[in-house]
């Protein structure tokens, strides 16, 4: 893959001399950048069209859609990425194994030095519970992202036992009394120092509410780079700025109401407003990093204060099945944000846990 900000500079030129350019263009002029980067690609153009950074979209998957359909779609496709550049990620799968304490991991027994206090619940009817391992992080061991730590464990804590709802707190996501994020920039590598299997709070192993049971090896992926999901809040308006830019539009929404007056994409393009959902419906499975998935809304889009929170540190995914099933209420969603400018000063006071589910 091309290099994304290297990429996107020469796709602004292109555009400054190319009005409105077909999807055709398009793909001459990624061919043409490709092969001069030496980029492995395959062509079959005009069906197949721009897709993300550099990458392309099949027409095959989309075999409903006309060629006018595909041709808008590619350039709405790539003025959007333009508006809400892709963010890096690492993609991480849970497999079922025995961890150590320094593994990138869900669930088991944390990292955690002897010297510190094991995380409770802080207030409330459930005060004093120990708080369930959920995840953690070993940076130094997981590929790198921009902006994020090159060391260090991070982990995330939430819920304990007969909490029902995994230690969020519906009045304020910001509000770690029954969750906690953890961070040890510097790791003890002597295990007499560091608490065990044995220094551990007992669990209900019984307790239903949790998403998992036991541990997983989190394996990562290459660092990749996710355009912005249809999930977002920020979607929607990217959606209707880029194609009112584009077509000359005066679309309101990607939705829109008759009996409020509200003109959306689907009443002026019902199939170009499906193939914008087909096209971005990424975000989904466990990641730190790139863009987010909800089942129901991005609780950033009503809150100043969490739409600050522009940086996904960990989601997890409901997947599997059978005694590794990993299941958030009705197969939900858990999210973990911060801002960029906490982030770089390793500052974790102030992180957006969220999960919701069908």
């Amino acid at each position: 893959m091309p290099e994304l900000y290297d990429f996107l500079k020469e796709m602004r030129k292109f555009y400054q001399t190319n009005t409105a350019p077909d999807a055709e263009e398009m793909s001459d002029f990624i061919r043409a950048y490709a092969d001069e980067k030496g980029e492995n690609y395959t062509y079959d153009c005009p069906d197949e069209i721009p897709y993300r950074y550099g990458g392309y979209f099949d027409k095959s998957k989309l075999p409903k859609y006309s060629s006018q359909t595909m041709s808008k779609l590619g350039k709405l496709m790539t003025a959007i990425n333009l508006e809400v550049p892709p963010k890096p990620c690492i993609r991480l799968k849970p497999v079922r194994s025995e961890c150590t304490v320094f593994d990138s991991k869900l669930g088991g027994t944390p990292y955690l030095p002897k010297s510190m206090e094991y995380p409770t619940v802080r207030e409330g009817e459930l005060q004093g519970r120990p708080l369930r391992l959920l995840a953690q992080l070993n940076f130094a061991t997981l590929p790198h992202i921009e902006g994020f730590p090159e060391k260090g464990i991070l982990q995330f804590f939430a819920g304990c036992d007969d909490d029902d709802v995994v230690g969020i707190s519906f009045d304020d996501y910001f509000d770690q009394n029954g969750f906690r994020v953890i961070y040890h920039e510097q790791v003890i590598e002597d295990t007499s120092l560091l608490i065990s299997d044995e220094d551990m709070p007992q669990f209900d192993a019984e307790d239903y509410c949790f998403p998992f049971k036991g541990e997983f090896l989190l394996n990562a992926s290459a660092v990749e780079f996710s355009a912005v999901s249809s999930a977002e809040y920020c979607f929607e308006s990217a959606v209707v700025k880029c194609y009112n830019q584009l077509f000359d539009g005066n679309i309101a929404a990607l939705y829109g109401s008759e009996r409020r007056n509200v003109i959306g994409l689907n009443t002026v393009d019902e199939k170009l407003h499906d193939a914008v959902y087909d096209a971005f419906d990424g975000g989904t499975g466990a990641k730190t990093g790139g863009s987010p998935f909800f089942t129901q809304d991005d609780p950033r889009g009503y809150n100043e204060d969490y739409a600050k929170c522009d940086t996904l540190l960990f989601q997890l995914d409901s997947e599997g099945d059978g005694e590794d099933e990993i299941m958030w209420g009705d197969c939900g969603v858990g999210n973990f944000f911060i801002s960029a400018e906490d982030l770089k000063r390793l500052d974790f006071s102030r992180v957006l846990y969220t999960w919701d589910c069908c």
